[in-house]
């Protein structure tokens, strides 16, 4: 039966609590794991993958580096994704080399943000990256199903510094959506 026609049909005025957002008794709730992130694949066989590694930066040199003060970096988006990781390193620009900046705390060297082209944000408020980012040996999955990124969309990356002579380099791990072609035959 339809209720698209229902004269006692009104807004929501008041969101719905979480008990609420279950289904049906007797189970209105399931577990799922979280971990490892595992994106929706499509059923269509015309539907490819690939994965692809999105990046973006900033360098002590750049024009709006300044310790303390967010930087936006744009990424942008060819076609239809999902984010599973997000990665980052740090490294002295005044000795490559140097010992204390390491894998274990590069990531504690700056704040890290991601806020989709819409306004969503993946992080509400910059963060210690080690918080949110991991690195190669042990990559900071998003989990669920990741982050959905449509068609010429962007994520808008805010790395703010929080030590002068450095590096800084992020790297997403997307899992990229392909059609074999920009058509339909009926």
């Amino acid at each position: 039966m339809s209720h698209d026609h229902d004269p006692y049909r009104s807004a929501v005025i008041a969101m719905p609590s979480s008990a609420q957002l279950g289904g049906p008794e007797p189970m209105p709730f399931v577990r799922f794991p979280f971990f490892p992130t595992a994106p929706w694949y499509s059923t269509n066989p015309n539907v490819g993958y690939q994965v692809r590694y999105y990046s973006t930066g900033i360098l002590s040199s750049d024009a709006d580096f300044q310790i303390g003060s967010e930087s936006i970096r744009p990424i942008q988006f060819d076609l239809p994704c999902r984010v599973v990781a997000i990665n980052g390193a740090a490294v002295s620009l005044e000795d490559p080399a140097d010992a204390w900046l390491n894998e274990q705390n590069m990531n504690l060297t700056y704040l890290f943000r991601a806020e989709y082209t819409t306004g969503d944000k993946l992080h509400t408020f910059p963060r210690l990256a080690s918080t949110v980012v991991g690195n190669q040996k042990n990559p900071g999955e998003i989990g669920g199903h990741g982050y959905n990124i449509d068609q010429g969309a962007s994520l808008q990356i805010g790395i703010t510094p929080l030590i002068d002579d450095v590096r800084i380099d992020i790297t997403l791990i997307c899992l990229e959506m392909r059609a074999p072609r920009n058509f339909n035959i009926r």
